[in-house]
């Protein structure tokens, strides 16, 4: 690991690492619950207790990653949307409610990761700018897409962060 990173980048660095291995346990938890059907029970609490912590290890990465202050707020309030709705799904809140409400928090996600990927090099920019406009045509195209349209930027995701905490690491 570079020795000269500071406290907050390597808290950054670790949090995209340890997002992007959360937001690989939700794709396996959704997978397997997706063979059963909606989720249910177990795969709602286990769902919703990683899709908190996925978020919130993200808020050091949102204060790292360059952009401007504005577009950092709209990282934030993502992760709060997303971990409000999380905390709902685990306490029994409509869960066609919480999807919908959850699309408008990826507009905000979308406005993050597209203004952030645009001041970053090589590969995240280039994951960075698909993925937050495949976020962005999703929360509004929704209604029209097919139920696993979701999965194509919820595969890219862990990738991006993956790569954010491998630019993390590699800053001077």
């Amino acid at each position: 690991m570079n020795n000269a990173l500071t406290d907050d980048t390597r808290l950054a660095m670790r949090g995209a690492f340890a997002s992007a291995a959360l937001f690989v346990a939700l794709i396996v938890v959704f997978s397997a619950a997706g063979a059963k059907g909606p989720p249910t029970g177990v795969f709602l609490l286990m769902g919703g207790v990683l899709g908190v912590f996925s978020h919130l290890v993200l808020l050091p990465v949102v204060a790292a990653l360059p952009a401007p202050a504005w577009a950092r707020a709209t990282g934030y309030a993502w992760i709060t949307i997303d971990v409000m709705l999380n905390v709902g799904t685990v306490n029994g809140a409509d869960v066609g409610l919480v999807a919908a409400l959850r699309l408008g928090g990826h507009v905000s996600a979308a406005t993050w990761m597209a203004l952030a990927a645009w001041h970053m090099p090589g590969l995240v920019r280039g994951i960075g700018i698909p993925l937050a406009a495949l976020l962005l045509i999703h929360a509004f195209a929704s209604p029209w897409l097919p139920a696993w349209a979701i999965f194509i930027p919820f595969f890219l995701l862990p990738v991006w962060l993956a790569l954010v905490g491998r630019y993390l690491l590699s800053r001077p």
